[in-house]
């Protein structure tokens, strides 16, 4: 059974039967393969066949909103926008009341004041579930 392993004297491998130098061979012809791919692929990168230009689809429209720009008298002073506020609004107020609490803090006009007042009373009413 021994003699059927095919051991060299002091346990090495009997390496004569020239499966590795097979493996060997195979792994060099594999390199010089790829090299030669890739130098032919380097060669075909160089030429430049020049072809007639394909009509480009025209670009999307996008619509762009005009940047707004605050007149210099309005009380903002520039490169600073708008800022939220918060109001805290109870179970008991009227928009009357919550509307007075938020202009006493900024200066609204007239109208501005009158739209506010309307959309907190749509927004309680929403809340309260009688709207």
């Amino acid at each position: 059974a021994a003699a059927s392993w095919r051991c060299r004297p002091g346990g090495r491998l009997d390496m004569s039967h020239g499966f590795v130098r097979h493996i060997r061979h195979n792994q060099i012809a594999r390199d010089a393969y790829e090299r030669a791919v890739r130098q032919a692929r380097g060669r075909a990168r160089g030429r430049f066949t020049p072809t007639t230009p394909r009509p480009r689809r025209p670009d999307q429209q996008v619509y762009r909103p005009r940047r707004h720009v605050l007149p210099w008298g309005s009380g903002v002073p520039h490169g600073q926008g708008w800022c939220p506020q918060i109001a805290v609004v109870l179970q008991g107020d009227s928009a009357e009341e919550v509307t007075r609490r938020v202009c006493a803090r900024s200066l609204l006009e007239p109208a501005l004041r009158r739209a506010l007042c309307q959309r907190v009373q749509d927004e309680l009413s929403k809340r309260r579930g009688t709207g």
